[in-house]
């Protein structure tokens, strides 16, 4: 089959470009002031003030304030399944590859700790079927894209042999997969006091363990 051929102009192309750098050059200024002042005390004051740009003009491309919360989570969501796809790629068996997926996970906690927060808050909003925002709904698909890579692989391991058939179906471990390991690596990051405190452990160790005990419950050796 013929590719589609564009039947836009060159100047409504570059229009559609304009546009588009537009969109990102307002996310990117809303980057930097999350990473400022956090998500709660964010307002498209400061983000148009930052992007160097009207406040009416953030609000055209963004009407409401969690249309450009969505953008940001969506950049990370991008981000975080370009590093699950370059970890399974370096590896071979299922089980191998999904502590690789972990390990990925952790570092792009450490590389994009904006990222990574603005994700938790995301997956502790309770999920509406319907009323969805298109941002929101472009948000849910990624996340299900990334979840998808984590069974994919599990259904990987259980068809080479090096994950137990105990685990079930693919889908509901991925779930549990992603569960332990988000919760273990929020919980190692935010609470270095009480770990330091009363287990006498470091973070790193805390997430090691952790991966180890993943480990031991996937594996078939």
């Amino acid at each position: 089959m013929a590719d589609k051929v564009s039947t836009k102009s060159p100047i409504q192309t570059r229009r559609d470009e304009e546009k588009e750098e537009r969109r990102q050059q307002i996310v990117d200024a809303a980057e930097r002031v999350i990473a400022k002042k956090g998500w709660d005390a964010t307002n498209f004051g400061e983000v148009a003030k930052v992007a160097r740009l009207s406040r009416s003009l953030v609000y055209f491309y963004f009407p409401e304030r969690d249309d450009l919360f969505n953008a940001v989570c969506e950049r990370g969501l991008l981000e975080l399944e370009k590093r699950f796809r370059k970890a399974i790629a370096a590896h071979k068996t299922g089980i191998e590859q999904i502590m690789a997926i972990g390990q990925a996970y952790q570092q792009f906690s450490y590389d994009k700790p904006l990222y990574f927060g603005l994700l938790s808050q995301f997956q502790t909003r309770e999920f509406e079927v319907e009323g969805q925002g298109p941002q929101e709904v472009v948000v849910h698909d990624h996340g299900r894209a990334c979840l998808g890579i984590v069974a994919e692989t599990l259904g990987k391991g259980l068809a080479d042999g090096t994950i137990r058939r105990s685990i079930g179906d693919p889908g509901l471990g991925a779930v549990a997969v992603w569960a332990f390991t988000h919760g273990l690596i929020q919980i190692a990051a935010q609470k270095q006091g009480m770990l330091k405190q009363h287990f006498h452990v470091t973070t790193k160790q805390t997430v090691d363990h952790g991966f180890m005990l993943l480990r031991g419950a996937l594996s078939t050796t």
